[in-house]
């Protein structure tokens, strides 16, 4: 995305401009994900640890796919 912006810019200052336009919404999005997965440590111990070693990676993989792109 940033080579994209340097490319469509007349200046460096416009391009970054534009990069942070554009990634705003993601940044956003990953940064909710993020305080909501951490929200989970507030989750008695025990529990959280069941949780995890039964479907961490799972929910893991679920939670973040947005940010992977099909191939």
């Amino acid at each position: 995305m940033l080579a994209e912006s340097l490319r469509a810019a007349d200046t460096v200052e416009q391009a970054l401009e534009a990069f942070v336009v554009r990634r705003r919404p993601r940044v956003r999005w990953v940064r909710e994900q993020s305080r909501i997965a951490g929200e989970s440590l507030r989750m008695p111990v025990s529990a959280r640890n069941a949780v995890l070693r039964a479907r961490g990676d799972e929910m893991m993989r679920q939670r973040f796919a947005p940010l992977i792109e099909a191939p």
